[in-house]
């Protein structure tokens, strides 16, 4: 099925001692990037986390936010800088000396809880856990996260694969078109030839046009307007596109270079056909495919 690159999705574990809160949010990317905000002691799990998600998406850049709350007092510390604490006090002792209280009486309370206030005089120390004990925990969020990304992902996927096809129909529909009145340019180009020449040869007694150069004129024009080739082209192109979106595996890159070669065979069969009619008909092409490859921009 055919995948946005647009999508979130957001995962949950919990048990008495842990909760996890994963959220995922991917925007369109030429490549895969992926950027993880996790919590301190979760660090050494950031790599498995990239690790597990790459094997799921392959295109887009990817947010994730990882909460986690746990509940075991044990392995949470609160320090105390000493030091930096007592350099607090004696600073308080300096500004009381430089306004001129040279005694200065604080109440111990208040001065306390001054102190605790202070930037870094307390510190959290999280303690050690077992990241090969928490993985499995996480990963179960991770999971979910991902399913519910994915299904988001999906979802606008299918819009987006009813208007390709609904696009690629009306490429073909117009291609049709062209393929009719390109063979008429050359007879009417040699009904044209033969009534200017006749015009320029009344004047002229007994003059007449030799049938085999007028031929060999309108096979040169036929030759230098012949546009077989890019419509059989084209045609190939759209059959190709249309598998490309009932794929289940990732097509946007391929997507990317097919549309391209959309648009050069229509760019040569404007450029060669020189006639009002298949021209105008090539512009609309090009404008149903300007509007496919701003769609493809956006999946994986």
């Amino acid at each position: 099925m055919l995948r946005s690159m647009t999508g979130f999705g957001r995962g949950e574990y919990k048990d008495d001692q842990f909760s996890f809160v994963i959220e995922m949010k991917t925007v369109n990317h030429r490549y895969n990037e992926v950027a993880i905000r996790l919590p301190r002691f979760l660090n050494a799990l950031e790599d498995r986390v990239r690790k597990t998600i790459l094997q799921t998406l392959s295109r887009g850049r990817v947010d994730v936010f990882i909460t986690s709350v746990y509940t075991n007092g044990d392995n949470c510390v609160i320090k105390v800088d000493k030091a930096l604490a007592k350099a607090y006090h004696n600073a308080l002792q300096e500004v009381g000396n430089a306004v001129g209280i040279k005694e200065l009486s604080l109440n111990n309370q208040d001065e306390v809880l001054y102190l605790s206030r202070c930037p870094d005089v307390f510190s959290a120390d999280e303690g050690y856990f077992d990241v090969e004990q928490l993985w499995p925990k996480m990963e179960k969020a991770i999971s979910v996260a991902l399913k519910n990304l994915v299904s988001m992902r999906e979802a606008e996927g299918s819009n987006i694969l009813e208007d390709l096809e609904g696009r690629a129909n009306l490429i073909a529909e117009k291609l049709a078109i062209v393929e009719e009145r390109a063979p008429l340019v050359v007879t009417e180009y040699q009904g044209r030839l033969s009534e200017r020449i006749n015009d320029l040869l009344k004047s002229y007694a007994e003059q007449t046009v030799e049938p085999e150069r007028l031929i060999q004129e309108v096979a040169i024009f036929a030759d230098r307007v012949n546009i077989t080739e890019e419509i059989v082209r084209l045609k190939s192109h759209i059959k190709q596109f249309k598998l490309m979106i009932e794929s289940d595996k990732p097509v946007g890159r391929k997507m990317d270079f097919l549309i391209q070669e959309f648009n050069r065979e229509a760019n040569t069969i404007a450029s060669k056909s020189n006639d009002f009619t298949i021209t105008q008909t090539v512009v609309e092409i090009k404008g149903e495919i300007e509007k496919i490859r701003e769609q493809i921009q956006n999946i994986e």
